[in-house]
């Protein structure tokens, strides 16, 4: 296992600032180890050979007492910013992988899943800050000490000088042994982990349905099964971790007895000054003292350079080159040609040809699973096309690849509600204005409210719209939470609006005022409505009927390349 991922350093700018710190502070902290080692040697050989009272150095005493004080306040300097140092690395690592998982979209972040990113954003992200700041710091003082206690025992003992040398090197020896065996055990628990989390997202997304089916208590056992397998991995690197501890305290044990053997024997033949003795025998356990906090620390740090070469190979995935085109018809005519849709190596839907026109009301229905769900994301602009084409107007009446637009353009004209209601901690007000930057016409969102049914409860909260909402909107049921959204995206300035059954968890009367506030509020704009209910197909100007599914390679006539319904 290497004991740093150098491409972090590249990643993430304030690396570079804790190694300065780590380095500046560790060859403070090995310079006052050595100077009071030398100190508390004069002490003592003054006293107990020199037989002086405590007035005569009572000076070096004071000295002493300063130099153990900066010593333990350089060594809580050290904590303290790392600590800090780690702490802002991980929020802008967290910060680049949102970005990044956004600037991929969901077709290109390959084997990463959504629960495993959860997982590396959250557990991964606390292990590699621990790394940063327990055991990156540890690193540099496993250098600087040992190297300053030998050119202080070269310049003073000969001897012990080359016992600790020839010894000081089985400690690092027999931490890459185990270090060698423990990376194995640490990719094996984040590969029980990573099915652990896909497995557990899997189960939470459709308990509603294991339920329904009665398959709920198997899927439980199921966790269970995959629960113990990570308890086990686990346990068994915690294994490892105590026996390697006890080795290393072994060895260092062992080589500190040989060096008070060698100073003892010579302090008795008077070959050896009693000053030079003590102050052998004082450094001698600080030269092995940094390996030995390193290989405690060693395991911890295990996981921290796993999550540490997942977080950069997730942030070193190649980002397709974002569009630039910003000359898109105010009221974009967006057309399909042979249009095929879905995931790389999963075609769901296709070839299809569609033409969305300005101010019109699309209704798409069939069969669960068909891609209606998918043909959302890729008119929104999240999911490539696997083929076909994909165009919009633009203001001198040509066309351009949906792709080619600037992303922050396309978020401008397009508005997409996907079935799982996304909303953030914060006010009611706050969610409503989620991606909006320009003025604010509070007019305008309470029109939105009462086109989605939302008005009078919202207005009924202990702080009306300000009131706080708990992550993910919990708290509120599940058809208030998807009124709230609709609500979102009728406020948004967006002349495209993308619905995935907006009305899925409303009841037949409050599904119908929504129908009719989106139709009212939406008048002028793009609407393209995915459900599987009969109220929405009242309200359309046009039907696309995908049946039980669109096989792929096989022609389809949709008939709405300009026909109505």
């Amino acid at each position: 296992m290497r004991p740093f991922e150098p491409r972090l350093v590249r990643l993430a700018a304030g690396i570079r600032g804790l190694l300065a710190v780590s380095l500046l502070l560790g060859v403070a902290i090995a310079l006052a180890t050595i100077v009071q080692a030398v100190l508390l040697a004069k002490i003592l050989a003054e006293v107990i050979i020199g037989g002086v009272d405590l007035a005569q150095v009572t000076g070096r005493i004071g000295w002493l007492l300063v130099v153990v004080l900066l010593r333990a306040g350089l060594s809580a300097a050290s904590d303290n910013l790392t600590a800090r140092s780690a702490a802002r690395i991980g929020v802008d690592l967290r910060a680049r992988m949102v970005r990044q998982a956004a600037d991929l979209g969901p077709a290109r972040r390959g084997d990463q899943a959504t629960a495993e990113l959860s997982t590396l954003a959250g557990t991964g992200m606390d292990a590699l800050e621990a790394y940063l700041s327990g055991y990156l710091p540890q690193l540099f003082l496993s250098v600087l000490v040992p190297f300053s206690v030998l050119w202080f025992l070269f310049a003073s003992d000969l001897t012990s000088g080359l016992i600790v040398l020839g010894t000081l090197p089985l400690i690092p020896l027999f931490m890459a042994l185990i270090g060698w065996y423990t990376q194995r055990q640490t990719r094996a628990k984040w590969r029980t982990l990573t099915v652990l989390s896909n497995h557990f997202a899997d189960v939470v997304a459709g308990l509603p349905t294991l339920k329904a089916f009665g398959r709920a208590k198997f899927q439980a056992g199921e966790v269970r099964r995959v629960t113990g397998a990570y308890r086990t991995t686990t346990m068994a690197t915690l294994r490892v971790a105590f026996l390697s501890s006890l080795v290393l305290e072994l060895l260092a044990t062992l080589s500190v007895a040989l060096v008070a053997v060698a100073v003892g024997l010579r302090l008795v033949s008077g070959n050896l000054t009693l000053e030079v003795g003590l102050a052998v025998l004082i450094l001698a356990p600080e030269a092995y003292l940094p390996l030995r906090t390193l290989g405690a620390r060693f395991h911890s740090a295990a996981d921290g350079v796993e999550s540490a070469r997942r977080i950069v190979e997730f942030l070193d995935t190649p980002v397709p080159r974002a569009g630039t085109r910003t000359d898109v018809a105010t009221e974009p005519r967006i057309l399909a040609t042979d249009l095929v849709v879905g995931y790389p190596d999963a075609p769901v839907l296709g070839p299809l040809d569609l033409t969305l026109e300005p101010g019109r009301f699309l209704v798409v229905t069939g069969a669960s699973g068909v891609g209606k769900s998918t043909l959302l994301l890729t008119l929104a602009g999240l999911l490539p096309p696997l083929s076909g084409a994909l165009t919009v107007a633009t203001v001198d009446g040509g066309r351009t690849a949906l792709s080619e637009v600037d992303p922050a353009l396309r978020r401008r004209r397009i508005s997409l509600v996907g079935q799982r209601p996304f909303l953030v901690a914060g006010s009611v007000r706050e969610n409503l204005l989620l991606g909006q930057d320009g003025p604010v016409d509070e007019a305008l969102l309470w029109r939105a409210l009462a086109a989605a049914d939302a008005a009078e409860w919202v207005r009924l909260l202990p702080q009306g719209w300000d009131t706080i909402l708990a992550d993910g909107g919990s708290g509120l049921s599940a058809g208030q939470r998807q009124r709230l959204v609709v609500a979102r995206a009728l406020a948004a300035p967006t002349q495209v609006l993308l619905l995935d059954e907006p009305t899925s968890h409303l009841d037949t009367e409050s599904e119908l005022r929504v129908l009719a506030g989106i139709r009212e509020v939406s008048a002028g704009r793009t609407v393209v409505l995915v459900t599987h209910r009969r109220a929405p197909l009242d309200l359309a100007d046009e039907l696309l009927d995908l049946g039980s599914g669109t096989p792929v390679d096989t022609a389809v006539s949709t008939g709405l390349s300009g026909g109505t319904r």
